[in-house]
């Protein structure tokens, strides 16, 4: 934690942006309009130094700002956005940012962020699962200081009864799934810390019915319009051409095209080798002409100049690997929407689609399922037996006549 004044911090993290690779007028422009109403409201309430309860009180008030549509979606990330900044610097003294992820709304104080801290440390959580059990602990503490327990001296079986009923109105039975199995685990790790009476262990036993749902494989007509969508003359169409290729033809999760490393391609045996984010188990894949004629078209023609090791660089500085799978599947929803591609909430046409499209493709034409299982990387079977219910021509052979059923005529 660092000692900078207010008007101090707010400075040093303009320059740490400009450090960054930003130009001068984006920072500044950020200054004026993300960090100074920081300094503003701090000097109002008579702060010299960035003070949590009163960020948090203004975070609170932007948010307001975008309910009430004062201001609008993109105007909110900035202003959120430089709150991130100011709290990062004010922490380590300098800013590693590189794009924005996943932001959590819900809002604690000091004590339950020591709570989330301690139950984050309290088991070697998985990359992917991190993120949920983060989630769900966020969700169950905000909810709490919601119904009055700023802590919880006071907090027993009806506060997580009546937590886990107000979930099930707004959530999904998947997501219920989620908040059932990771309450179990912070209520077990807060009862061992002497914070909770119980476990909870049998008041969070209750059976969940796990939905199952079967979303669509991505159309070869709507591949080819999205393909056809992309200016390759550029820079920005380079990669988002090669990117979205690359996954339309051997399934690649996002996470692993956003982590594809120079070093993976291997280009005198035409391999693709990774280690995959979601398993932790290798992968090798045949880079087919298509696929390396793209990657280095981007690699020669668009790459920006950088020490980084990754294939696919942000397009704006700094110019670094993605962080996460998020800016590929908006990327990917632009390109949807340019080639008139009617999406809805939730409906399944997202970048992931293109996996299920492979996966299909591979289970339509023959191939068994372990072998698919083994070309796409999927550990457990289940995950590939999936694709079968999208093989509907030969569903259809499967369809029982009616030999042997006679029919009954009724007479009128």
């Amino acid at each position: 934690m660092n000692n900078f004044n207010i008007s101090e911090l707010a400075d040093r993290t303009r320059e740490a942006q400009i450090a960054l690779g930003h130009c001068l007028h984006t920072a500044w422009t950020n200054y004026t309009d993300a960090l100074l109403p920081i300094v503003k409201i701090h000097e109002q309430n008579g702060k010299e130094h960035l003070d949590k309860d009163i960020l948090n009180g203004y975070v609170r008030h932007i948010e307001g700002r975008l309910s009430r549509k004062e201001i609008g979606t993109s105007y909110f990330n900035i202003l959120r956005l430089g709150a991130e900044r100011m709290v990062e610097m004010n922490e380590t003294g300098t800013l590693e940012w590189t794009c924005r992820g996943r932001v959590s709304k819900f809002i604690l104080n000091d004590y339950y962020d020591g709570l989330l801290e301690m139950f984050l440390s309290s088991d070697d959580w998985h990359n992917n699962t991190r993120g949920d059990v983060t989630w769900v602990a966020r969700k169950f503490f905000a909810w709490l200081i919601q119904d009055g327990h700023n802590d919880l001296s006071d907090a027993g079986a009806g506060e997580i009864q009546r937590f886990m009923i107000h979930c099930t109105k707004h959530l999904r039975s998947s997501s219920m799934y989620d908040i059932q199995l990771y309450m179990k685990k912070l209520c077990r790790c807060l009862n061992e810390g002497g914070y909770l009476p119980s476990d909870f262990k049998s008041l969070l036993s209750f059976k969940v019915n796990r939905e199952s749902k079967m979303y669509p494989a991505a159309m070869d007509s709507d591949v080819a319009a999205i393909l056809n969508t992309i200016d390759r003359s550029k820079t920005k169409g380079r990669r988002d051409y090669a990117i979205i290729l690359l996954a339309a033809v051997t399934g690649l999760r996002a996470i692993d095209i956003a982590r594809l490393k120079l070093s993976d391609i291997d280009w005198q045996k035409g391999e693709i080798k990774i280690i995959q984010s979601k398993t932790g188990k290798p992968l090798v894949l045949p880079l087919t002409k298509d696929i390396g004629e793209a990657i280095k078209d981007y690699i020669l023609n668009g790459r920006q100049a950088t020490s980084s090791d990754a294939v696919f660089l942000r397009h704006h500085a700094p110019f670094k690997a993605f962080t996460n799978s998020i800016s590929i599947g908006n990327m990917y929803d632009g390109y949807c929407k340019r080639a008139n591609i009617f999406r809805e909430p939730h409906d399944g046409k997202g970048f992931h689609s293109l996996r299920r499209a492979v996966g299909k493709k591979l289970v339509t034409s023959g191939i068994s399922i372990n072998t698919t299982a083994q070309i796409l990387g999927d550990v457990k079977i289940e995950s590939t037996k999936k694709y079968i219910s999208l093989d509907s021509r030969h569903l259809k052979e499967c369809a029982l006549d009616f030999s042997g059923i006679e029919m009954e005529v009724q007479n009128a």
